[in-house]
C-alpha cells in the first residue's frame, strides 16, 4: 500500500473546460466589438472597463491556445509543464477579471439583482480559479515525483525476437 500513485498532469481536454475557455474568449470579443458593455465596470471607471476587456481578451486567448499546445506536448514532461505554467498564469488573470466584474455587478446593482448574469460571471471566475489550483497542485506533485526519482518513461514495445 506504500506504492506511489502515478502523477497525472491534467489538461482541460474536455468539452466543459474547452467550452468555458471559448465563452471566456467570446465575452471580451463582444466587449471589444462594443456589442457588450461592462456597464458595472464603467460605473467605476471607463479606463478600468477598457483595460479590463483587453486584458481579459489577451488572457483568454492565451489560455484557450494551450488546448492545442498541450496536445502537441503530450508525453514530454518539460513541455507539458511549460504549457501548464502558461495556462495557469493566463487562467489566473481570466479568473481575476471575472471576479472583478462580479464585484462590480454586486456593488452597482446589489447581490442577486441579476442572478443569471452574476451566477455566470462568478461561476466562470471561480471555475478559472479552481483550474489554477488544479494546475498548481499537479505541478507540485510532478516536482515532488521528480525529486524522489519516481517518474516513468514510456517506451514502445519492441517486436518479439525470433529464436
Amino acid at each position: 500500500m506504500d506504492e506511489p500513485k502515478p502523477v497525472r498532469l491534467t489538461s482541460p481536454d474536455n468539452a466543459w473546460a474547452a467550452g468555458a475557455m471559448l465563452i471566456s474568449t467570446g465575452i471580451p470579443i463582444l466587449s471589444v466589438a462594443e456589442v457588450y458593455q461592462p456597464v458595472a465596470l464603467e460605473a467605476w471607471s471607463h479606463l478600468l472597463a477598457d483595460v479590463w476587456q483587453w486584458v481579459l481578451l489577451v488572457a483568454a486567448v492565451v489560455a484557450f491556445s494551450t488546448l492545442p499546445l498541450m496536445k502537441r506536448a503530450e508525453g514530454h514532461g518539460n513541455r507539458m509543464r511549460a504549457v501548464q505554467r502558461v495556462e495557469a498564469v493566463a487562467t489566473a488573470v481570466v479568473s481575476l477579471c471575472y471576479l472583478l466584474l462580479w464585484g462590480a455587478l454586486v456593488h452597482e446593482y446589489g447581490f442577486g439583482s441579476n442572478p443569471l448574469t452574476q451566477l455566470m460571471v462568478a461561476g466562470l471566475g471561480i471555475t478559472a480559479g479552481v483550474r489554477v489550483v488544479q494546475i498548481v497542485r499537479g505541478l507540485g506533485r510532478y516536482r515532488r515525483a521528480l525529486r524522489a526519482g519516481r517518474t516513468t518513461h514510456v517506451e514502445a514495445i519492441a517486436q518479439s525476437k525470433e529464436t
